[in-house]
């Protein structure tokens, strides 16, 4: 069956036009005297409000401010990520944002754990927006160091104007949390909000709210939408330098109710979605300058939109999160079966019987499954800034080590059962990642300095069994050539092993019969004569490891 796609934007249109807290956010602008002030609104809510002098914004109109590039401009350096490392800004943002100091900064963090709507009108909406993106960016931090207690902020600016390039608008568009919390009011008449459209690279990021002075209003999410409306916009407010008051705006929207039909666009053989975009844009009074083929774009946009937004809907990280943890769990099954086989490494390497096999192919079910949701949940979180992309939660950031504790084996299984070499030179880099953030995390702990005396259930370091592999490669080389080389990488070898086992860090499982290390040891042992001596020796001669518990 077709699903019907309709505007959803009609309806959202609706909702923010009744929302009691957009004319709020205005009104707290209004009384605010000085750059910034934080204000609370009948309903309890705490307001962070920015303005602007009229003498900057007259300067601003006239054109003095062009985008800069962020390379150094280290004030703005929380808003980067790894895959927009750069972007391009209106200088007006950044000297505006300069002037405020540290105390702005401190104002913010005292609200990371409190509800706050952040406002600006005209240029302060510049502060406003920057504002928001530094307190978003601290609450990440906050988050990653394991923090459940944090609220997002929203911003509502009022008359606006684009303040930044594609590189902007996608650094922002990598954060869930952040591209959502941002809504742009713009009336029609407002020369300001209208001064930057698509004939320059500012590209738009958010909700905005198009409105006119007689009340009518809509919203667009879609960003290739919002800048032929500002296009419209721009050309009715050409020479109109005079800066808008939203106080009555805001109140004849409230007034307002919008209503939507097919019979009213006077063109019944429209589809929903596109029925809906042109009573948008009929809504606000710019249908007449915008072409056909323009709004043909538009639907397109929005139909991929819809698309892409059902596909995503069926991803919940969290449900998804919980998936494979029964997949682990299973896992962790296979390990318990295994051990007197060989051991879980061994058993799954070296399957050969109709049931090793059919035991086997269940587990690559679930370690396909697993290497596909980590490798996309850690690339989502690389692309982060590195204060934010350092860590995960605490709750990705324990099932991510768990999940590399018990898959990576296997695929090492696979990678030297196809007769490769130099796994760990050649590893998977959402491992290399994981293991990383593991190790920052460790070092963020205030844990004693007391020794463990009980061995890992995990063997904690995921090679291990790509050193075991290295260490049999290397052994047949010795024996064969009786290289010196082949030699001081087994001494390395077994002064590894020999850590790890006074530290506790490798699981009892190692020394099962048939594992790959007894099978090295054993061979080891004969090349090297009953007359070898070495910390290690001692320690597999006396078979110490029996009682490595």
């Amino acid at each position: 069956m077709t699903k019907i796609m309709f505007s959803s934007e009609v309806e959202l249109g609706k909702f923010l036009g009744s929302v009691d807290v957009i004319p709020e956010a205005y009104r707290a602008i209004s009384e605010t005297n000085l750059t910034y002030e934080l204000h609370t609104t009948r309903s309890g809510i705490d307001v962070l409000a920015f303005t602007c002098s009229p003498d900057y914004t007259t300067r601003f109109l006239q054109g003095e401010f062009d985008l800069v590039p962020s390379e150094n401009l280290h004030l703005l350096d929380f808003i980067s990520t790894k895959i927009n490392s750069s972007f391009s800004i209106n200088k007006a943002a950044v000297e505006l944002f300069q002037h405020l100091g540290d105390d702005l900064k401190e104002l913010e963090y005292k609200y990371i754990n409190t509800s706050l709507i952040i406002t600006g009108s005209g240029l302060g909406g510049y502060l406003a927006i920057l504002s928001t993106l530094r307190l978003h960016h601290a609450i990440d931090v906050e988050e990653a160091n394991g923090s459940r207690k944090t609220k997002r902020p929203i911003c509502i600016t009022f008359g606006s104007p684009l303040v930044g390039d594609k590189g902007f608008q996608c650094a922002i568009g990598e954060r869930p949390h952040w591209k959502f919390s941002f809504l742009n009011v713009v009336a029609k008449n407002d020369p300001v909000a209208s001064f930057f459209s698509s004939d320059i690279p500012y590209k738009p990021f958010g909700t905005f709210l198009f409105c006119t002075e007689s009340g009518c209003h809509t919203a667009f999410e879609d960003q290739d939408s919002i800048l032929p409306v500002l296009d419209a916009m721009k050309l009715s407010n050409a020479g109109n330098l005079q800066i808008c008051d939203y106080t009555n705006i805001l109140s004849s929207i409230r007034r307002k109710v919008l209503y939507r039909g097919v019979s009213e666009l006077g063109e019944f053989n429209l589809n929903l979605l596109r029925a809906g975009i042109t009573l948008q844009l009929r809504e606000v009074g710019v249908l007449d300058d915008i072409s056909n083929d323009q709004i043909g774009k538009m639907e397109k946009k929005q139909t991929d939109k819809i698309k892409k937004k059902n596909a995503a809907n069926a991803y919940d990280p969290s449900k998804k999160l919980n998936e494979m943890k029964i997949s682990l769990t299973y896992m962790e099954w296979y390990m318990k079966i295994t051990k007197p086989e060989g051991g879980y490494y061994d058993s799954y390497k070296n399957a050969k019987s109709v049931g090793e096999i059919q035991k086997k192919n269940e587990m690559l079910r679930h370690q396909r499954s697993l290497n596909q949701y980590w490798k996309k949940v850690v690339e989502e979180k690389d692309i982060m800034p590195q204060k934010e992309g350092a860590k995960l939660r605490k709750r990705w950031l324990y099932g991510g080590t768990n999940y590399r504790r018990i898959v990576e084996p296997l695929d090492i299984a696979e990678y030297y059962q196809k007769g490769n070499t130099n796994y760990i030179r050649n590893r998977p880099n959402h491992y290399k990642l994981l293991e990383k953030w593991s190790d920052e995390d460790k070092k963020d702990l205030k844990s004693s300095d007391e020794k463990r005396n009980k061995a890992a259930s995990l063997t904690e370091d995921s090679c291990f069994w790509a050193h075991v592999e290295e260490a049999l490669i290397s052994l047949k080389e010795l024996m064969k050539e009786g290289t010196s080389n082949s030699e001081e990488k087994l001494k390395q070898f077994e002064a590894y092993v020999m850590c790890e086992i006074n530290n506790y860090s490798v699981s009892p499982d190692i020394f099962v019969e048939k594992s790959s290390l007894m099978k090295w040891w054993n061979e080891y042992k004969a090349h090297k004569g009953t007359a070898y001596d070495s910390e290690f020796a001692r320690y597999m001669n006396n078979k110490s490891y029996t009682s490595y518990k």
